[in-house]
Parts: C-alpha cells; structure tokens; sequence
C-alpha cells in the first residue's frame, strides 16, 4: 500500500543495489558466509555500518540447502556514496557451500510505503515479550507518531561464530517520511547478516507466515 503523501518527503541517501546470481545449492544457513564472503570482495564493508545485505531472493528450501532460480538477487542497501565501489562485486564468484556467480548490478531507488515488513529483526532477545519491548523503545527514540509493530516468527541465523535471534516484524501507520527514515537507518543489529531491512508491504496479513 503506497503513501501518496510525498510533501516533506527528505532526501534519500540510500539505495538499493540488486545483483543478478548464477549457481545451484547454497548452504540454507548461508548469512555468515555470505558476510564473510562480500568483506573478501569489499573490504571497506567492515567499516560501513550503513550496508545492509537483504535475505537472498528467488531461493527453495532443501535438506539443510536451499536452491537459487533465476528470480534469485543479491542486494546491498548501501550510500549513493558507495554504488560505484560495490560494482566490484560484479563477476565475481562467492563461496556459499556452493559457487555462486555474481552478475550485473542495477540500481533500485527506495519509496515510502505505509507499511514496512523485516523478515528477521535482530536484538538478542528470543523471547517475544523482551523483543518487543526493545522495539517500543527504539521506536519511542525514533518519535514515529502512528505507527504499530506486529511481530511475526521466531528467526535465528549464525555467523563468524555468533548465533542471533530475532523475530519477524512488520511496522504499519508510517508517514512518507517515517517510511524512507527507517528504511534508511534499519532497526536492532546485525544489518550484514540480513536483519533489520525493510521493505515496502502491501497490508498487514500474513505477518506471522515468514
């Protein structure tokens, strides 16, 4: 459900920069990986807390594998700043538990929406009454007026020895402005392994399904 309020709307300094993926089985616990995988390619990623790596599209589940098709993308929200040094990404070739070969890169401007959805929303707690709470007050920092969190399924991803928890969330009642701030700045931790992204929903249902 796009916001049709665009008055006062800030100047975005991110984008989203979605790479084409070629290759087979991956690892179905892939985020460490794949983290570990784009500092070897970029190593100026470990110093840029602004990247964020969006879970991986396009993919099936398997026995402790998941499988790319052709809809399959990496994407990097990342700076304006940035887009030209993480073009050399392109052509390169990633070790996931299967080789994957990163292809062409196009740019995807971020657009404010009503409601917001993360897949997986990282702040240590597993316990849903706990997260929640370091949600209401992150979100009371952020002075977000009329927005609502419903949390969604339990997640949990490891990487570089580190297990994290989290649950799925999807934030609804944003202003235009409200929309690109927090697509912007994320929410919670571990932005690298996937958590904390947002992206635009079109209704509330179906929270609890992923």
């Amino acid at each position: 459900m796009a916001n049709s309020q665009t008055t006062d709307v800030p100047a975005v300094d991110a984008v989203d920069l979605v790479f084409a993926l070629r290759g087979r089985a991956i690892l179905a616990d892939y985020a460490g990986r794949l983290r570990s995988e784009l500092l070897r390619c970029l190593p100026w990623l470990a110093d840029e807390v602004r990247v964020g790596v969006h879970p991986l599209g396009g993919v099936s589940d398997g026995e402790g594998e998941q499988y790319l098709s052709g809809r399959s993308r990496l994407t990097l929200r990342l700076p304006r700043g940035r887009v030209d040094q993480a073009q050399a990404l392109c052509g390169q070739r990633l070790d996931l538990g299967g080789d994957v070969e990163v292809g062409r890169a196009s740019a995807r401007e971020l657009s404010p929406a009503t409601v917001l959805y993360s897949s997986f929303v990282a702040y240590g707690p597993a316990d849903e009454t706990a997260f929640m709470a370091e949600c209401q007050r992150e979100f009371a920092g952020l002075r977000f007026r009329n927005a609502d969190l419903i949390c969604g399924m339990a997640q949990r991803a490891s990487g570089g020895g580190v297990e994290v928890s989290g649950f799925s969330l999807m934030v609804h009642g944003l202003s235009a402005v409200e929309s690109l701030q927090l697509q912007m700045t994320g929410l919670g931790s571990q932005r690298q392994l996937g958590c904390g992204i947002f992206v635009p929903h079109k209704s509330i249902a179906g929270v609890g399904e992923g």
